[in-house]
């Protein structure tokens, strides 16, 4: 019976129509009730923290998307420039959660900066020679100074006469090179943009738009960063002139890529529906779920090219 009086605490808390009757079953029911209350606040305790913070962040973005809308309606955007916008904050949002990795490692002591850059800019310096075969130093001075971009369907990365001021590596997505209206080469991943820019020289104009077909992720090298580099590190002038492959010069006249474009991918980049809404202002704007239209356009686009390197 005493054996079965105490394990009635541990199991009801010590509540029931049986209760402790000398002083040491007293102690034993307070010990454990003790214990018991101390479990129960780490818990509930827990749980209430992951809610917390779950409702914080919540919380969070839809602070920012009603400071969108107010801003949008203050100034009175047109629909499709509104669209775009909102557009490109569901993107960023999705990809970031609202983190900005400028401000999160502000205070980091620099080796720590180039480690996570160097991370962050892992697909460049896998897949490009320029940057892969850089010494030790040189690369993680270079993870520090080069910036990522996100660009929604529809969005210009350059337009014509725009100063070419950076170099541009594509690590995500398709772009189309309009020159008068005219599509004249796509670009995909692997691809490099801009001008094969020298320290000694002046920078040019873009003689095309280039615009995205795809929500797109570009690496961007600043010409002016650049030049502080090959300043810092005299042996990778040559490697540079050497081992950087232009894809699309953007200040060549003459220049243009793929002249026989398939009929076919040629019709498709034309009707390409950019950006992802194309409802009237008085229609209801319905919720468009944005990495499954990114998925089926990717896939259309990765055949065409397909197609076409054939």
């Amino acid at each position: 019976k005493q054996w079965y009086q105490r394990r009635v605490p541990i199991t009801a808390g010590g509540f029931g129509n049986i209760a402790p009757f000398n002083v040491q079953e007293q102690i034993f029911t307070i010990i454990v009730m003790v214990i018991g209350a101390f479990f129960y606040a780490v818990i509930f305790g827990s749980a209430t923290n992951i809610i917390m913070q779950m409702g914080a962040q919540q919380s969070r973005f839809l602070d920012q998307q009603k400071d969108l809308k107010l801003y949008t309606s203050v100034n009175k955007f047109p629909l499709d420039l509104k669209n775009r916008m909102e557009d490109y904050f569901y993107y960023q949002w999705y990809n970031s959660k609202g983190i900005e990795h400028s401000k999160m490692m502000e205070s980091w002591p620099r080796t720590l900066k180039e480690d996570t850059s160097l991370f962050l800019h892992r697909i460049l310096f896998a897949e490009w020679p320029v940057f892969n075969e850089a010494s030790t130093g040189c690369r993680r001075a270079l993870s520090s100074l080069i910036e990522r971009h996100g660009f929604t369907p529809g969005d210009y990365i350059v337009h014509v006469e725009d100063c070419i001021d950076c170099i541009y590596f594509v690590v995500r997505g398709h772009l189309k090179i309009l020159r008068d209206g005219d599509v004249i080469g796509i670009l995909t991943k692997g691809d490099t943009f801009g001008e094969k820019w020298w320290p000694t020289a002046a920078s040019g104009k873009s003689n095309a738009d280039i615009q995205a077909m795809t929500y797109a992720e570009i690496e961007v090298l600043d010409h002016k960063n650049l030049k502080d580099i090959l300043v810092k590190f005299p042996d990778y002038w040559e490697m540079w002139e050497k081992k950087l492959e232009i894809t699309y010069e953007l200040t060549k006249n003459d220049e243009k890529i793929f002249d026989n474009l398939p009929d076919d991918l040629k019709i498709y980049v034309t009707n390409e529906r950019t950006p992802a809404y194309e409802q009237e202002p008085e229609e209801d704007l319905k919720k468009v779920d944005v990495m499954e239209l990114l998925r089926s356009s990717q896939n259309i686009i990765d055949c065409l090219t397909e197609r076409l390197n054939n």
